[in-house]
């Protein structure tokens, strides 16, 4: 079995995604790091190595292809979104650049499957990722704009690009990329998007509220929310205030 960064058996017209060559052995589950309409993902520990192992739901027309047919389905999933977008950045060689680095898919025992319980509400089929720690940080940003270069010049279409997504530089989240050939694809928006990108991601800032790196508009979000507070205080704040002096009113 071939490792994801043997060169060997690499197919740039065919690009396939290996299956992860511990895929047999046991899993140690250390850490919950996240869930979503996608999956699930956690900190686990394979062959006393470290890695990030995402278990995916296997729902067809999740990302709006209810209206393709079945056969077409299939791609709009996100095991195929991830599968596809990992095979096709390793087939040219760009594995663990612009994305982390995937070290192939596995499909998981029962024996695997069996902790935590939550696992076992979504499917079998997992991508296994590099473990990385580090958040997104606003020093991030021009080595970020940088390799968007690279799934640009390989044909994919990463939708889904919050900072939430991404550790350090890294984009963890593929589970909404598109790669090309693909049943939806509009080249005026895929075109349009690089542009686009490139203005949002200097609009991101230090969340006001817990550090993060978000999105200008939610700070803007969490300003008014602070603000609505602070009304809301000082009109509970004056009606406490004259409490005692309607009642002193009305016992006299």
């Amino acid at each position: 079995m071939f490792p994801m960064d043997d060169p060997t058996r690499k197919s740039t017209s065919k690009p396939m995604l290996r299956r992860f060559i511990h895929h047999d052995k046991p899993i140690k589950y250390l850490e919950f790091l996240g869930s979503g309409a996608e999956g699930v993902v956690y900190r686990v520990e394979i062959e006393r190595n470290v890695y990030a192992i995402k278990i995916l739901v296997q729902k067809l027309g999740l990302f709006g292809g209810d209206h393709l047919p079945e056969r077409s389905r299939h791609y709009t999933c996100p095991i195929a979104h991830e599968a596809r977008a990992f095979a096709r950045l390793d087939s040219v060689r760009k594995n663990g650049t612009w994305a982390v680095k995937c070290h192939g898919w596995m499909k998981l025992s029962t024996r695997q499957q069996q902790r935590p319980k939550a696992v076992l509400s979504f499917s079998r089929w997992a991508i296994v990722k590099d473990y990385l720690p580090n958040p997104v940080t606003l020093e991030d940003i021009p080595e970020i704009r940088r390799k968007m270069a690279i799934p640009r010049k390989a044909l994919m279409y990463p939708i889904d690009t919050q900072p939430r997504n991404y550790r350090g530089s890294f984009l963890v989240d593929l589970g909404s990329v598109r790669t090309y050939p693909y049943p939806v694809w509009y080249r005026n928006e895929v075109r349009a998007f690089w542009s686009w990108f490139d203005k949002y991601v200097q609009e991101w800032e230090v969340s006001i509220r817990d550090g993060s790196v978000v999105e200008g508009w939610l700070n803007e979000r969490f300003r008014a929310a602070i603000e609505n507070r602070k009304i809301v205080g000082k009109v509970q704040e004056a009606r406490k205030m004259e409490l005692p002096i309607i009642g002193t009113q009305e016992t006299v």
